[in-house]
């Protein structure tokens, strides 16, 4: 593996392989009609990675019948190698850096998702954790940030008040769900205690949109 470190989205689409052995088309759908859409770059990166990914030996592919969606020659399905499944344990496990923690908020958010099968609970704690020291270190800094620099433009000042509201948000859901995992020695069944309506609603439509083609994901 002396060679570059794989992308962000790299590491995204071998998490979803390890955790679901899946078609480019299957690929393709999550992107489009799911909030993982975020995470891919655009468009047409989904195959270049996915043969990247195949070229380092971290997937490897078994072919399927082939169905009306798909081309004559089968459908082929991306598994992880083992070295593959090592390597996306070793990211899972990536520490906290506070001095990125704003930056790698959505990656971290991603890890946490792919943590439920592949961690032990305290394991789990122990990055929310260290999640929650970084983002009430970076809190803070931002509220300071005023107190030590003249901010004369109106916009900046609403912008950072922005900035401060989403960083409390996110601070706050860290504290809430280690309470949660705390309490409940296993996951427990439904959606948590403070799930979002609106959200939950939008989830279940792309569930069953046929136009959508998706499944909710996890």
């Amino acid at each position: 593996m002396a060679c570059r470190q794989l992308t962000d989205f790299e590491h995204i689409l071998l998490g979803m392989i390890s955790a679901a052995p899946s078609s480019g088309y299957d690929l393709k759908r999550t992107f489009a009609a799911t909030p993982m859409g975020v995470y891919q770059p655009s468009s047409g990166s989904l195959y270049p990675a996915l043969k990247r990914l195949e070229r380092r030996h971290l997937l490897q592919t078994r072919t399927q019948p082939h169905s009306a969606r798909e081309s004559s020659r089968g459908r082929r399905v991306y598994e992880p190698t083992e070295q593959g499944r090592t390597l996306h344990l070793a990211w899972v496990r990536t520490p906290v850096n506070p001095t990125t923690v704003a930056a790698d908020l959505g990656l971290h958010l991603m890890r946490f998702v792919m943590m439920e099968p592949l961690l032990p609970r305290t394991e789990v704690l122990d990055f929310l954790s260290s999640l929650k020291d970084a983002l009430t270190a970076f809190v803070a800094e931002l509220e300071r940030y005023p107190n030590t620099t003249t901010i004369e433009d109106y916009h900046s000042r609403l912008a950072l008040d922005h900035g401060i509201a989403i960083h409390h948000a996110s601070l706050a859901w860290t504290e809430r769900t280690i309470a949660t995992l705390t309490a409940s020695p296993t996951t427990p069944a439904g959606p948590p205690p403070w799930s979002h309506p609106l959200r939950d609603g939008l989830s279940d439509r792309q569930h069953s949109d046929p136009r959508g083609r998706s499944d909710r994901t996890r």
